[in-house]
């Protein structure tokens, strides 16, 4: 079964980005980073701003924007 969880909640190591809800140049952004939906991201720091590693680099996003990710959380 599969759930979604906002980035800023999101306590594990690895996911994917299941849909991002933001202002459509917030998100054209994210994505020119390597930031979209179905994107694999490993969580490399928690906080504010976060950071994650993603498409091959790592990638330090807001607190108020990882509100707006959501995140597919397998769960056996």
């Amino acid at each position: 079964m599969n759930s979604e969880i906002t980035l800023n909640h999101f306590i594990g190591t690895s996911g994917e980005i299941a849909r991002m809800d933001l202002p459509e140049a917030c998100a054209i952004r994210l994505k020119s980073l390597g930031l979209f939906e179905g994107q694999k991201v490993q969580l490399s720091r928690a906080g504010n701003p976060m950071i994650v590693k993603a498409a091959g680099g790592k990638i330090a996003v807001a607190g108020d924007i990882a509100k707006g990710i959501y995140m597919r959380v397998a769960h056996s």
